[in-house]
């Protein structure tokens, strides 16, 4: 989502707004502080505003993005703005420009840096001085095939970010070659910044110029500011940034004005006051959704059982087969997602699978309801910060190289300091489309657009070189009813049992439909979705066990 701003590098709505009666020499002298000031307002009104919504479910946040080229101004803009607005509520982040890694999405370890609602975060860097470090360390031996693909991974991120309250502003700074040179004289500053290259070499600042223009050509949504006047690019950037901030608090007071119809006659009279309301924009009602035909398997259950001794004999091969595809894992990462009706037996099928696994190896994530601070992100934010991070990138490998000087020895750092892992999700991401959507905790609007985030978020997961599989443990209505009993009865699994538990039993069949319509729009081939539909605990634990082995078997 591009939000554009209509001012110029200066404030001409605010200009045209002063008197325009004879000004004496007093006032043409300190007419830019006028402006300044004026524009100071403006902007700390549109924050109070955006602050103060942060506790309604529409509140958004907003990420500014700024990058370009070095000794262009970035720095002065952003210092300007903290300046005319509340500095206290204005988070500044910058990273260094970092080689992507194979094994995990462009995107990924920047999420830390994502503002929560009702907050504004500046951004330095960011994931597009990853995509420009890329560039300049691939030289001529560039896979543009990998780069189209990282562009478009990054767009629609970005537009997931949109589509879930955080709107983002992109600015790109620019200076011409004699400014630069001038600056760089002036300054000497340190040649290796943001992107890791040579600002005194011609030639590195022409392949720079040459991709930006490329990038501003792929993406209508950067705003481009001029840094040759350092004065004119701080009022345009903070230009930018009110007419972001307007645009968003008008987007969060329409969708208010739509979910509580009982304020929308004390809006109308607003409006006459205030006309600009009339252009606020409203979301249209989603299209009609149609369920999915029932898969067999959630409402024909087997339940035919596994003698224990079959079953304990069967158990020790495949983990043994299990560990031993783990291992030969190398670096990439291995993502299992487990769904299920409550009782199914999540809980003891994860124990058999890190059973035979170096506890080094693993991590399991529990999925509860989402806390305070989860609510203020994106929705898929807390799965994407319990992603296994890959902090060992390529460069990292070229630097070990000419420090060590033995290729055994890198080899060896290379695999030590690799992260990868096998990651568990006890319930996950799927959660908005099953409990949020069948206990009314989402918008309609909401749950039907979470497929197709889903389905990115996956593909960019697989796409770096990540294996995922998911399971959906299914059992009958009669069994889940015996083994609640059964938790009640039993000490030490009382705590397993909860109202909630009671509460979901009695939307059962609409726990079904979701859970067909979920697999039948989220299940692909390279990211399956594996229906273990049987009362038997023994046979889904070893049905389970073959999923994997044959996941992991075609893929390592």
């Amino acid at each position: 989502m591009a939000i554009h701003s209509t001012s110029n590098s200066k404030n001409n709505d605010i200009a045209a707004s002063k008197p325009t009666d004879k000004v004496t020499k007093l006032e043409k002298n300190t007419s830019s502080l006028t402006l300044e000031d004026q524009l100071s307002f403006d902007l700390i009104t549109e924050q109070t505003t955006l602050r103060e919504q942060r506790a309604g479910k529409n509140s958004r946040g907003l990420l500014i993005l700024v990058n370009g080229m070095e000794n262009s101004g970035k720095g002065e803009a952003v210092k300007a703005l903290t300046e005319w607005m509340d500095a206290r509520y204005i988070k500044v982040h910058a990273t260094m420009g970092q080689h992507p890694s194979r094994y995990q999405p462009i995107w990924q370890r920047h999420t830390w840096q994502l503002p929560r609602k009702g907050e504004i975060a500046v951004y330095f860097g960011n994931w597009y001085a990853d995509l420009i470090r890329y560039v300049f360390d691939c030289g001529d031996d560039i896979d543009e095939q990998r780069l189209q693909q990282m562009i478009e991974d990054i767009e629609a991120f970005e537009q997931d970010l949109v589509n879930n309250n955080t709107d983002i502003v992109k600015c790109w700074f620019s200076v011409d070659n004699k400014t630069l040179k001038k600056r760089l004289t002036d300054e000497e500053p340190d040649p290796e910044q943001l992107y890791h290259l040579d600002w005194f070499r011609k030639k590195d600042v022409k392949r720079f110029k040459r991709f930006s223009s490329r990038l501003m050509g792929l993406q209508s949504s950067w705003h481009h500011i001029d840094g040759q006047d350092i004065d004119a690019s701080n009022i345009q950037f903070a230009n930018v940034v009110l007419a972001a901030l307007q645009t968003m608090n008008q987007l969060a007071a329409a969708d208010d004005a739509q979910d509580n119809p009982q304020k929308s006659d004390k809006q109308k009279a607003d409006k006459s006051a205030n006309p600009k309301t009339d252009k606020n924009p409203v979301k249209p009602n989603p299209l009609p959704f149609k369920p999915t035909p029932l898969i067999d398997e959630l409402v024909s259950v087997d339940n035919q059982a596994l003698e224990k001794a079959d079953y304990k004999k069967q158990l020790h091969s495949k983990q043994h087969i299990l560990a031993e595809l783990i291992r030969e894992r190398g670096q990439r990462h291995i993502i299992f997602v487990f769904e299920g009706m409550d009782a199914a037996g999540k809980g003891g099928a994860i124990r058999r699978i890190i059973a035979p696994l170096d506890p080094r190896e693993f991590t399991i994530h529990a999925i509860s309801a989402p806390t305070e601070d989860e609510l203020k992100h994106a929705y898929l934010w807390r799965f994407w910060t319990r992603l296994p991070h890959d902090e060992m990138a390529d460069v990292d490998i070229v630097y070990l190289s000419q420090k060590f000087k033995r290729n055994k020895c890198v080899a060896l750092l290379k695999q030590r300091l690799h992260n990868s892992r096998v990651t568990i999700f006890d319930r996950s991401w799927y959660g908005r489309v099953l409990v949020e959507r069948i206990e009314g905790f989402a918008k309609e609007a909401d749950w039907q657009r979470a497929y197709g985030e889903i389905n990115r978020f996956e593909n960019d997961l697989v796409q770096s070189n990540a294996i995922v599989v998911k399971f959906w443990l299914a059992i009958s209505e009669e069994e889940e009813l015996k083994r609640f009993k059964a938790r009640e009865e039993t000490p030490n699994k009382q705590f397993k049992i909860t109202d909630d538990d009671w509460r979901n039993r009695a939307k059962w069949h609409e726990y079904v439909q979701a859970a067909s319509d979920m697999i039948h729009l989220t299940h692909h081939k390279k990211r399956p979705w594996y229906v273990i539909a049987t009362d038997d605990k023994y046979t889904a634990r070893l049905k389970i066990l073959d999923a994997i082995i044959s996941e992991l078997s075609k893929n390592l």
